[in-house]
């Protein structure tokens, strides 16, 4: 196809991908094909490379003949745009935009062009800007793009196009278009109801269209919601928004969400890697607001907040929910690691932080130190938030966190992780008795437990008030209608006494305390010993002197090793050289030392045996 070089190229990407010279459409070939002109078109005239372009249009699993299908793929659109158009740049290839020739570019005009007009107190040219930025829009974009690259590229553009609607609706709501925003704001809230901006700015049309009734209901809907999907309750600023309404004030309008393009090579959707949040979670709260505090503080430089305790305490599913309700303050999104088996130096977590964040599989170096290097620059002025569970050395920790100042991380772990700058580390006790009746009540039913609420009581704290065991104790309960809440209770208190755990739940509450004890073991082999001894004592309280003398050693090796089980959580500090079990793991370590003293046995008598026995 000849092409006339004369007419001008425009490309569409915010719909479905079409290209024109003047008014005649080009013929862009098979999806395939589109998906190569697409990721040389959101380069916005930076080179791709061969293995960035294989990866757009085949991810990671390329037939082997990809590269000369690539090639051929580019002599077809070379026929179409002209060979001056997708040009070879050191071996890779560049698509050569003038202005006006890329929609998404003109969006990104648009959308620049109004912010600096609100910024300078004209929002009437700011709206008018976003609405031409809109405008430009003719469906979802990429509509007909196949390939992991066009899928990701399709979420971050229509977030971005989500953002752009979202300032014009904030500065609509503050002029005589503030009737027209709410119906728009009604549609979108059908579409995205768990959207607290959205939200926020239909409470202030409403309530500025003297429907302050329907604002009210409104926040109670998407609170609701909020704590049904999610267990989290609504944010700051919708509350605010909230509370102006019902004290009558004139609302200011909520500020609208900062926008800025994405104009690194790697770009993508932001990453939401969060696991989900228990419906049911309960207690924390003052805890949840120091390390929010933490993580949002405008005067700390990418925090790093450390969530220490023993197994079964709730830890990560603390931090999970902490990391929910701030995820909204980290735009280039979150990333979650389980460190438990990512091996010693975290390189495997690391490719997967860097393919989330939009660097092609064939990009991340093999060398661990270059993979870490490439790390903190594409990390680098984004905010990202990290949670990192069951977090074990310093070298998963150093080659993960991520570079610069906006981000945050919550790291895990059954102790804290030494050598580490750590803004804070905050160590979980057990439940108080409220509110582990309270998650008893929500899981095995509210009028069930209130009828036995005593019962309950020494259900709670005969768990020692460990989350884990409390939640298991009451999932059984709710899984036998006929059984009452002083038998579980009774049932509970006899399992707990025997050598040998006897039901599936005893030995779920013991998993964690199992793995803790094995990272003890190879750490520090005698204080493993020494954990199942001095749990063989009946004193509430264990003086340095008592573990001395039930493990026959000198006061100051006796302390040592148990300052080692307390920096494991295995027993708890209780004053200047004393400690405690909780009760619950005080018989998991006195079944331990039976074990253990078994095995011995075993092994002194089978090395009795005679050797024509053996």
């Amino acid at each position: 196809m000849t092409v006339v070089t004369g007419r001008r190229l425009r490309i569409r990407v915010l719909g479905p991908v079409r290209a024109w010279r003047g008014e005649e459409e080009l013929d862009l070939g098979t999806p395939q094909q589109r998906a190569v002109l697409t990721a040389l078109a959101l380069r916005e005239g930076r080179q791709a490379t061969l293995d960035a372009l294989i990866d757009a249009v085949w991810g990671e699993a390329p037939p082997r003949t990809s590269a000369l299908t690539l090639r051929t793929y580019i002599s077809r659109l070379r026929q179409s745009f002209g060979a001056d158009v997708i040009v070879t740049v050191n071996g890779g290839y560049l698509l050569r935009l003038e202005p006006g020739t890329l929609d998404l570019a003109d969006f990104t005009t648009a959308v620049t062009r109004a912010r600096a007009a609100r910024d300078a107190g004209r929002h009437g040219e700011a709206a008018l800007a976003l609405r031409e930025a809109g405008d430009l829009w003719r469906g979802p974009a990429l509509a007909d793009v196949p390939g992991p690259y066009a899928t990701a590229q399709r979420v971050r553009l229509d977030r971005e196009r989500h953002t752009a609607a979202e300032e014009r609706l904030a500065l609509d709501i503050g002029s005589n278009r503030v009737g027209t925003a709410v119906t728009e704001l009604t549609a979108l809230i059908e579409q995205h109801p768990l959207d607290e901006g959205l939200s926020s700015l239909l409470m202030l049309g409403l309530y500025r269209t003297g429907r302050q009734a329907m604002a009210v209901a409104e926040y109670q809907r998407i609170g609701g919601l909020l704590a049904d999907e999610l267990g989290l309750d609504p944010g700051p600023a919708l509350r605010d928004v909230y509370q102006r309404i019902l004290d009558g004030e004139p609302a200011p309008a909520p500020a609208a969400p900062v926008w800025e393009p994405v104009t690194t090579p790697v770009a993508r959707a932001a990453p939401e890697q969060l696991p989900p949040g228990i419906r049911d979670f309960v207690g924390r709260a003052e805890l949840i607001d120091r390390v929010t505090g933490l993580l949002v503080a405008d005067g700390i430089s990418a925090p790093v907040v450390g969530l220490a305790g023993l197994g079964g305490m709730g830890t990560s599913t603390l931090a999970v929910h902490v990391a929910h309700r701030v995820r909204r303050h980290f735009p280039d999104g979150q990333l979650y690691a389980d460190l438990r088996g990512a091996g010693a130096d975290g390189c495997a977590v690391l490719t997967g932080f860097l393919r989330a964040c939009g660097v092609p599989a064939a990009e991340v170096p093999d060398d661990p130190a270059e993979r870490a290097a490439l790390w903190r620059t594409v990390s680098h002025g984004r905010r990202l938030l990290l949670l990192l569970d069951h977090a074990g050395t310093p070298d998963q920790l150093r080659r993960l966190l991520p570079a610069g100042t906006g981000s945050a991380a919550i790291i895990t772990g059954s102790r804290r992780v030494p050598g580490m700058s750590v803004t804070r580390w905050f160590t979980l006790p057990a439940f108080d008795p409220e509110d582990s009746v309270e998650l008893f009540r929500r899981v095995a039913g509210r009028e069930r437990v209130d009828a036995e609420r005593e019962a309950a009581l020494r259900f709670a704290d005969a768990c020692s008030h460990l989350p884990l065991a409390v939640r298991l104790g009451a999932e059984r309960l709710a899984a036998r209608p006929t059984w009452s809440v002083a038998a579980i209770g009774e049932r509970l208190r006899v399992e707990m006494r025997q050598p040998v755990a006897l039901h599936e739940d005893c030995i779920r509450v013991e998993a964690p305390f199992e793995r803790d004890l094995a990272a003890l073991r190879a750490a520090d082999p005698p204080a493993a010993v020494a954990f199942g001894l001095v749990a063989l004592t009946e004193h509430a309280e264990i003086t340095v002197g008592t573990a001395a003398c039930l493990l026959e050693l000198p006061e100051t090796e006796a302390e040592r090793l148990m300052e080692s089980m307390a920096d494991a959580h295995l027993v708890e500090p209780a004053g200047y050289q004393r400690y405690r079990y909780l009760d619950i793991v005080r018989w998991f370590a006195r079944r331990q030392a039976i074990a253990a003293s078994r095995c011995a046995e075993q092994q002194a008598a089978h090395s009795e045996l005679p050797d024509s026995g053996r």
